[in-house]
């Protein structure tokens, strides 16, 4: 019973802390977009994401629903793809089928960071809650906080409004493409949501891997595994703090720390 509170507390940790920081990215959107242009193809996109979370949602709530089936219903916009191909080179109209195809490319990636971001967050929280395991835990985990830290960092230098969905698609499309061409990704914003997010997120996924799985069989005694954790976490945050000064690619400053407290957690946690 003390397991699985623990569990349930630590997974709601994680699940708020991801989305306190997705609320970074949120209250730049509403600051800086302009949503009243909007075309059909964006409402089209904008309308029907939310209503398949809502379906989605309700539909999880009475059973359980397979992970293909979410990435084969958010993904029906890519799917329009290759028959537009098609179309190009069937009827050699290019200039029309290529503007409807990036409208619809830069609407649905627009669309996937409103909509579809915090529904993976709840669908992550409740796989740690019900199932997970500490390997799908941390690999899942990992993956959630690099898209809420990418898309907390999208908007805060811009100087005009982003225009709709599509505009937001194609500020993401600029935003990948300057990181790749830079090397890295920048740090995400001190602001507070931002540092107390961090905090919940990590806090939650340490006591997730010592208390609440399952599946984790120590060799030494939990209180014992809990300080080697709390020793390794105090540790990266250390060095996060002095690297970060000199140091301003986010995947330097923290791939060392990250790589390290994995490697000293499963250490420590492995089975006999």
């Amino acid at each position: 019973m003390r397991r699985d509170l623990l569990k349930l507390l630590s997974s709601a940790s994680v699940g708020i802390g991801l989305f306190a920081i997705y609320l970074v990215f949120l209250n730049d959107f509403l600051a800086t977009s302009n949503l009243s242009n909007m075309s059909t193809i964006e409402s089209v996109i904008l309308y029907t994401q939310i209503l398949r979370v809502v379906i989605l949602f309700l539909i999880g709530l009475r059973y359980q629903i397979q992970p293909i089936i979410p990435i084969v219903v958010f993904s029906i916009e890519a799917l329009l793809i290759p028959p537009l191909l098609v179309l190009i080179i069937w009827t050699g109209a290019s200039t029309f089928y290529t503007a409807f195809m990036g409208i619809l490319l830069t609407s649905w990636f627009g669309a996937d960071a409103l909509i579809l971001e915090p529904y993976a967050i709840y669908r992550f929280t409740t796989t740690l809650a019900k199932e997970a395991t500490v390997t799908a835990g941390l690999t899942l985990g990992a993956f959630e906080l690099i898209s809420v830290l990418f898309l907390s960092t999208l908007l805060s230098g811009i100087t005009q409004p982003v225009q709709g969905i599509s505009g937001l698609g194609m500020q993401i499309i600029s935003q990948i493409r300057a990181d790749l061409a830079g090397g890295g990704v920048p740090n995400p914003t001190q602001d507070f949501l931002s540092s107390a997010g961090l905090i919940l997120f990590f806090v939650g996924i340490l006591f997730y891997t010592t208390f609440g799985s399952y599946s984790l069989r120590s060799k030494l005694r939990v209180p014992w595994m809990l300080i080697v954790s709390l020793v390794g976490v105090l540790l990266a945050f250390v060095w996060i703090g002095l690297i970060s000064q000199n140091e301003s690619d986010v995947l330097v400053v923290l791939s060392a720390p990250s790589v390290a407290l994995v490697v000293l957690i499963w250490g420590t946690s492995r089975g006999k």
